[in-house]
């Protein structure tokens, strides 16, 4: 099972795992639905704080205000006295960062993005980072925003005269513009015009940004609809964002009886001569007519379809169509090509241990077992919070002989909060590994059965360690009842 691509370039943390047990609380919230109507009747910490609990329904409000308040009170007298803009945020990052020793993370999307993770835990991402201080900017009017480019967030002063970057993961040091759009996100011009990458966004920016990690959230518990009740929000503050209506079709193709509606509107926003995609977005939606067509099984069009992908991406997107052309290949059983599409995209970002998982997958099948080990094993040092590195290891392990060792390994994997359909399909794929038969064929059908997406399908094209049971009627039959559920054909629709 890869990582799915747009799972892959998700917001500002790519792929990032989720491993502690949990199970959703019966009472976790419903959040109201926001509006600019009523925006005003509640502070701008009170709505993020929130939003969060659809990541932590178990979050104390009341200890987070408490605790806000603290720090704000800390800072206000040391960037009073501060003369310069630049002078009040070092005093800034002194009080919210270096004094509390504030750390980077990236292994837990539920637990580092969310505002409780640097305020409380002293833990978290960028996007957890630069909402403290935009809060922060607002308790103690300073003009501080944030700011967005592709897969990352940080903060920037900007009164209209006086402008500069504040990079919360990196102790607030200032980084220009520049660097952001050249080295770190490589994003294309039009892309950041039609999408607002690089500008300093006011608080409805800010809760967009909030309201599509919560919405990623929800995909990953398997909540659509929800997910596409925050997306409807975050579209409701930015209406001309392409990219916010084509995430609405891909979610939406994953409801009962949409797929087909969702397939002919991005085919529409292909055609549509008045209104040129950005390019991530035209991308995009290639990539997704592509995977539609993988889940249907043609992957000859998948593939013609991402070639087109390709031909159209900024480099900001090619590392996942890249990714995407790989698997493509492994479904049509050329591994040998595949490992080779993969080492282009791993080499773009050789610290991303979700680029190393899919290369270890690719290198197994292409019979590099050895050194399908030792990529999992560099990545694991990059992330060793990540539970699906975990069971691959365990299965490679069990197949490379070591089958106590891989099985001890699997015996202590915890299950994430999110990435539920993930998460069954990774199972199913141990027991089939590690020779497990009865286990095999009861996951296999528990995790059909749990699927909302046509992914499923693309792992079970793809993967040879499923040809053992292929010509299984009781694997045949599964397939083909799931394969009619999910893609809605006409006869199963009678």
């Amino acid at each position: 099972m890869k990582l799915k691509p747009a799972l892959l370039s998700k917001f500002i943390a790519s792929c990032v795992f989720l491993f502690a047990y949990w199970s959703p609380a019966a009472d976790a919230p419903v959040l109201p639905e926001i509006t600019r109507e009523t925006i005003v009747h509640a502070s701008l910490f009170d709505r993020i704080a929130e939003l969060n609990r659809v990541q932590e329904p178990e979050l104390d409000l009341a200890t987070m205000r408490t605790e806000f308040t603290r720090l704000m009170e800390m800072a206000r007298p040391a960037v009073s006295a501060a003369a310069t803009p630049r002078a009040k945020i070092a005093a800034l990052n002194k009080v919210l960062l270096a004094d509390r020793n504030v750390a980077y993370l990236s292994n837990k999307y539920w637990r580092d993005s969310t505002l409780a993770a640097s305020l409380l835990r002293g833990k978290g991402n960028c996007l957890s980072t630069s909402t403290l201080y935009v809060l922060a900017g607002a308790a103690l009017d300073l003009p501080i925003h944030m700011v967005v480019v592709p897969r990352h967030a940080f903060a920037r002063w900007d009164d209209g005269q006086t402008r500069f970057n504040i990079e919360t993961t990196n102790k607030g040091m200032e980084i220009p513009d520049s660097e952001y759009f050249s080295r770190w996100s490589s994003a294309d011009p039009q892309d950041i015009d039609a999408l607002g990458w690089g500008q300093s966004l006011d608080d409805n920016g800010v809760y967009t940004e909030l309201l599509r990690a919560a919405a990623y959230h929800r995909i990953g518990e398997n909540k659509l609809e929800e997910a596409i009740a925050l997306i409807e929000q975050a579209k409701k503050f930015q209406p001309r964002r392409s990219d916010l209506a084509l995430w609405r079709c891909e979610v939406m193709a994953d409801m009962t009886g949409r797929r087909d509606e969702a397939c002919a509107k991005v085919k529409e926003m292909l055609r549509e001569p008045e209104q040129k995609l950005p390019p991530s977005v035209e991308t995009g939606a290639y990539e997704y007519l592509a995977h539609d067509a993988a889940g249907k099984g043609d992957h000859a069009m998948e593939r013609v379809y991402l070639l087109v992908a390709f031909s159209r991406a900024p480099k900001s997107s090619q590392l996942q169509v890249l990714t995407s052309l790989a698997f493509c290949l492994r479904a049509l059983k050329d591994f040998h090509g595949a490992v080779r599409y993969m080492e282009l995209a791993a080499v773009m970002e050789p610290q991303n241990d979700a680029l190393l998982y899919n290369l270890a997958i690719l290198q197994k099948n292409d019979g590099r077992l050895d050194q399908a080990l030792s990529t999992i094993q560099d990545a694991r040092k990059i992330n060793p919070e990540s539970w699906n590195l975990q069971i691959l290891e365990a299965g490679y392990r069990v197949l490379n002989g070591e089958r106590e060792e891989g099985m001890k390994l699997f015996d202590t994997l915890e299950r994430p909060r999110g990435d539920v359909e993930f998460f069954e399909i990774m199972l199913a794929w141990f027991y089939a590994a590690s020779a497990q038969r009865e286990m095999f064929f009861k996951q296999f059908e528990h995790a059909l059965s749990a699927s909302r997406n046509t992914q499923i399908f693309e792992w079970i094209d793809q993967d040879p360690d499923l040809d053992i049971y292929r010509k299984e009627e009781d694997f045949k039959m599964l397939v083909e009842k799931h394969r009619k559920r999910l893609l809605k054909e006409q006869a199963d629709a009678k």
